[in-house]
């Protein structure tokens, strides 16, 4: 896809925003990090004053709290400086200035008067420029509802830089950054203008402008109500001419609808996602499933699979409540048409579109890029070879997807898992009802199931204790080992490797003569003997560098050509981290995987969206991850609607740092077909809390925690043998995270089916009679302070006697 469709998607991105108030989230994790600049979004006005009260009441005035325009020599009644050197704030010929480029990082504050934190729900109007910047990256800061000590607070950072893609941003700060949104303004913040910003704050919502342009649309947690004013300079002199502040009593408009949907009873950690397909009897209101599939046409009916109109779209979203996803088979251009126009019509973004057509698939991703998508592959001709599967990766990500539904020859428990390491949510159909064969498709580790009869599977779901993983999480080795190595080594990452990592992350930059080499920061300082910036020397000159270690000698900076080489062919991944600013890594990058052939061991991660928007553009079959700091609100709704504007927009998964995460968010997000890449794990108590969740994956520094930890059980019995009356159990074969395997014996068992009756407790059957059953074979890890998982093998047939 090119650049230019992109831009223009981008475009009409922005468009919506403005017109429905939805939002984008692409977020960097702080304020520092330079990005290319992107595409401007389009201007638009702040809300105008809502409707009128009742009739015969008069519209209440809103009160004006604060009009300053800084007459006099000193610093208004109220008004503070809260840190930064002294005398760095000060008024000068009817203008206030705060000093901040004493520190690029540690922000000069001054606190507006603290009367004003009686209340959380205001508009702030300011003119202001940038009078000097250390850098472009620099930045000036309007606080609001900050606490009683200072922390916490939201801002709106403004740039020098206004056009990078994080010029401007929506910031939350206690203890530390995290972005909750971000977005370019039309040009770099010049000393000789200056520019009128205004932010709208009432209830859960705000939203920021730069000359009547939205930048920012988003959402504030219930529990911040309320608190005062700040205005702060980072690295930058801060010239305020006026500051005003009016009571907001006008509700800002609603973002997208976020559904609460159905979730079965189970005690299985992210259990697969069921989706029902609709029938012309079903009953909408009492599905067992969290997304149900429709047929749709260009007049938005929802048809059966035998092309019955069942309701149309509209009515469906208009009954209360939605309890199940709406999930959407398109088959033409019009269809796109006009659910595009009822797409913006009703700001929806909670819907997913699926079709077995990747050009349409795609073209409607442009029409609504903040709708997901599903490729519906069940009824293509596939075999099962690593290239068939690649191809299923490619032609998904093509089309703009991140889930893909699978042909019943695909699967199986290896190919299902080969492109989960992949980033590919893997969705399985199933026609047929028996029990057994729905445990056997369970039991691959699947991220969802479509199929008429999802009532089957909600009740085998029931019947596994808490704690069962039917999918591993997959353990990514942060740099490689660094914990034993020197980190982005290929020591390091063999290393890691050999301890079972499923995937080695590593970070490139680019030399001045074109060589992607891998290195985290962007110095050599912290890592090496030499000083300066790698990207200002050429490969020559990067390897005469030694990377410093207390123990090891001769280790090297590598390039990404040494680490493809060294790993070609071994079952392993390379999350290849952007870190680079510049464009052009990602031609070289592509280059790169072409001459090394590891296309089947690729995908790219990065902070910046702009570089990720540029993949989409150079590589659109290879699979993003997008890394960001964005915080769970403790309003879940809230957090859903800011991931899936993230992930949905980029066709990306969502690779968040660990603390912005808890469990029930990942249970909702997982029903849209978002994964889970949580960073980075060094205390192995809370890495054992996430991989017992269900994360997908787990990035950490210490990939030896997880070495003998048993991922699957399998047994060589075509057929098990116990006895009537005895505990049931079988030998098994446990195989380990690092490849190991040991043999054990199982007392645990799931009975899946049994044609004579039987009694179970913690796992242990006892059949009272003789005959046959199915069961599926348990095994209990213990780890630590009481954490444990369980697994269970594919179904095995038992004999009774």
């Amino acid at each position: 896809m090119s650049q230019r469709i992109w831009r223009l998607t981008l475009l009409c991105l922005s468009l919506l925003i403005a017109a429905c108030n939805s939002s984008s989230n692409h977020n960097d994790p702080a304020p520092d990090p330079e990005n290319p600049p992107t595409e401007p979004g389009e201007p638009g006005e702040p809300e105008e004053p809502g409707e009128p009260g009742e009739p015969g009441e008069p519209e209440p005035e809103p009160r004006i709290l604060l009009d300053e325009t800084f007459e006099g020599d000193t610093l208004p009644e109220g008004w503070a400086q809260y840190n930064g050197v002294d005398n760095a704030a000060y008024v000068q010929d009817g203008s206030l200035f705060i000093d901040g480029r004493a520190d690029n990082y540690t922000a000069t504050a001054i606190t507006l008067p603290a009367e004003l934190g009686a209340t959380g729900d205001y508009r702030i109007d300011a003119e202001f420029t940038i009078a000097s910047a250390n850098t472009a990256s620099r930045w000036v800061g309007f606080i609001y509802r900050a606490g009683q000590s200072f922390e916490p607070y939201y801002q709106m950072a403004i740039r020098q830089g206004a056009t990078a893609s994080n010029g401007t941003e929506l910031a939350f700060r206690s203890g530390g950054w995290t972005i909750l949104e971000k977005a370019p303004y039309s040009e770099a913040i010049d000393a000789e203008k200056t520019y009128n910003v205004t932010i709208i704050v009432q209830g859960g919502r705000v939203q920021q402008f730069i000359n009547g342009e939205l930048l920012e649309n988003g959402e504030l947690d219930s529990q911040y109500s309320q608190g005062g004013l700040a205005l702060q300079a980072a690295g930058t002199l801060f010239r305020v001419d006026r500051v005003t502040v009016t009571e907001q009593l006008d509700a800002l408009p609603n973002l997208p609808t976020v559904f609460t949907v159905n979730e079965p009873e189970t005690g299985v950690a992210m259990a697969p996602t069921l989706v029902r397909t609709a029938q012309a009897d079903t009953d909408l209101s009492g599905l067992q499933a969290s997304n149900v599939l429709f047929t749709l046409d260009k007049n938005l009916n929802l048809l059966d699979d035998n092309d019955q109109v069942i309701t149309t779209l509209a009515d469906y979203l208009d009954q209360e409540p939605v309890n199940a996803i709406p999930t959407l088979r398109i088959r033409d251009a019009d269809t796109i048409t006009t659910l595009s126009a009822l797409v913006t019509e009703r700001n929806l973004m909670d819907l997913t579109l699926l079709s077995n057509d990747a050009d349409l698939l795609a073209a409607a991703r442009e029409a609504m890029p903040m709708a997901r998508a599903a490729l519906d592959l069940s009824g293509a001709s596939l075999g099962n070879t690593r290239q068939d599967l690649l191809g299923v990766v490619h032609a998904t990500n093509r089309a703009g997807a991140k889930i893909a539904l699978l042909p019943t020859s695909l699967v199986t428990r290896d190919s299902v898992a080969y492109l989960q390491r992949m980033l590919i949510t893997v969705w399985a159909g199933s026609a047929n009802t028996s029990a057994t064969r729905a445990a056997e498709l369970l039991t691959t580790g699947v991220n969802g199931i479509v199929s008429a009869d999802t009532a089957l599977y909600a009740d085998l779901l029931g019947r596994f204790p808490e704690h069962t993983l039917l999918r591993k999480p997959l353990v990514v080795g942060h740099r490689g080992v660094p914990s034993l190595y020197p980190e982005n080594t290929l020591e390091g990452a063999q290393h890691a490797w050999e301890q079972g990592a499923d995937a080695i992350e590593n970070d490139i930059y680019l030399t001045t003569d074109n060589h992607v080499v891998i290195m985290h920061d962007g110095t050599v300082d912290r890592t090496t003997d030499g000083t300066g910036n790698i990207e200002e020397m050429t490969l020559e000159q990067v390897k005469t560098l030694n990377i410093e270690h207390d123990s090891l000698t001769g280790l090297k900076v590598p390039t990404l050509n040494e680490f493809f080489e060294a790993f070609k062919g071994k079952p392993v991944i390379h999350f290849v981290e952007i870190k680079s600013g510049k464009p052009e890594i990602i031609d070289h990058l592509k280059t790169a995987i072409d001459e090394y052939g590891v296309a089947d061991q690729v995908v790219v991660i990065s902070f910046s969206d702009s570089q990720l928007l540029r993949m989409r553009e150079i590589m659109p079959e290879v699979t993003v991850g997008y890394l960001n700091s964005v915080g769970a609100d403790s309003d879940l709704r809230k957090s859903l609607r800011r991931i899936l504007s993230a992930t949905q927009t980029l066709s990306s998964t969502f690779n968040p740092s660990y603390g912005s995460l808890n469990n029930t968010l990942m249970e909702a997000a997982k029903h849209r077909g978002t994964t889970f890449w949580p960073w980075t794990f060094r205390d192995q108590t809370i890495a054992e809390t996430f991989y017992t969740a269900g994360t997908h994956g787990l990035t950490t520094d210490y990939a030896q925690w997880f070495s003998a930890y048993p991922v699957s059980v399998a047994t060589d019995n075509t057929q098990v043998i116990v006895n009537v009356g005895e505990t049931a159990g079988a030998p098994i074969t446990l195989t380990l995270q690092d490849g190991r395997q040991q043999e054990a014996t199982s007392n645990q068992m799931l009975v899946i089916d049994s044609t004579v009756d039987y009694t179970s407790a913690d796992g242990q059957v006892v059949f009272n009679g003789t005959g046959s059953a199915t069961v599926l074979l348990g095994h209990t890890e213990n780890l630590g302070e009481g954490r444990q998982y369980r697994l269970y093998s594919a179904p095995v047939s038992v004999s009774i006697r």
